[in-house]
């Protein structure tokens, strides 16, 4: 297996023993089975270490709102309101309620820093189970810890490639490369759709996609999904089911009108037509071809 800079394991990663404990909390295995193909083909690429800065971002930005949140909430559980007045800060005691609202208050604040924590160790955790495998016939993509996404595509299906880049992305230097198989090469934008796989977080997202090129080359040039070939052989087959079915319209023809159905005259001549089509066809295959 070959590694470059991002590939194999991310940098500084988490405690061992915490990592075990969260695996088995998920039920996640940490190491995918690598896709169909060659073993001495296979590359496996792991998001960079900036995507994990990148994330952290933006895990501390809602982090932030949510605590701004908290404050502002919590000021209706003080065991006082106040108000200011031409003489400074006034207060009001609230009364029976104190006791709850000074309670619920650091309770508040107490779940805020245990979900902090929490959700730190999880974000770590997703950035270090984020696998990209690819062989020579297929590609592999898993992530996720609460639900965990994994995805197979084959090389010789892929349709689409591109390299994204958001303003916040070129800051970190990263990008994702996004691909579309023949099922999905039109239709919406849908993270969810089988026909579309997104590779998040890459610092040579340009290596993977020529990878792939290559790959993808490699399998056309030896004959995986030939399209000449698979021509030839829709007009030979197409070419023994109409000229069966002319001559099946020619002794229809041959027989007295009166037990002739009104649409056999058609038929013939739509078989003509399509056996016509079929010739044509494989002549311009043969053009290509040659």
């Amino acid at each position: 297996m070959t590694t470059g800079s991002s590939e194999g394991a991310p940098s500084g990663r988490m405690p061992p023993g915490l990592k075990r404990l969260l695996l088995r909390l998920f039920r996640v295995d940490e190491r995918p089975e690598p896709p169909p193909g060659s073993p001495e083909s296979l590359r496996t690429f792991r998001a960079s270490p900036r995507f994990f800065r990148y994330s952290l971002l933006k895990w501390g930005l809602g982090q932030a709102g949510a605590l701004f949140g908290l404050v502002v909430s919590t000021l209706g559980f003080l065991p006082f309101a106040f108000w200011v007045s031409d003489e400074g800060f006034e207060f009001l005691d609230i009364g029976p309620w104190t006791d709850f609202t000074r309670a619920l208050g650091p309770l508040l604040f107490v779940l805020f820093f245990v979900q902090l924590v929490a959700s730190l160790a999880v974000l770590r955790l997703g950035y270090e189970m984020r696998w990209y495998m690819v062989s020579d016939r297929a590609l592999r993509i898993r992530y996720g810890i609460y639900s965990v996404r994994e995805q197979t595509m084959t090389v010789v299906n892929i349709q689409n490639m591109a390299v994204k880049r958001g303003p916040l992305q070129r800051l970190f230097g990263i990008a994702d490369v996004e691909i579309r198989t023949a099922s999905g090469a039109g239709s919406d934008d849908d993270e969810d759709s089988l026909s579309r796989g997104l590779l998040q977080g890459l610092d040579n997202a340009e290596e993977l996609r020529n990878l792939l090129l290559a790959s993808l080359r490699q399998s056309r040039d030896a004959g995986l999904g030939d399209p000449d070939d698979d021509a030839a052989e829709i007009v030979v087959e197409g070419e023994r089911v109409v000229e069966a079915a002319a001559t099946w319209a020619r002794d229809d023809a041959a027989r007295p009108p009166s037990s002739r159905g009104a649409g056999d005259e058609s038929v013939l001549a739509a078989a003509r037509q399509l056996l016509a089509e079929c010739r044509e066809l494989r002549a311009a295959v043969g053009r290509a071809e040659g």
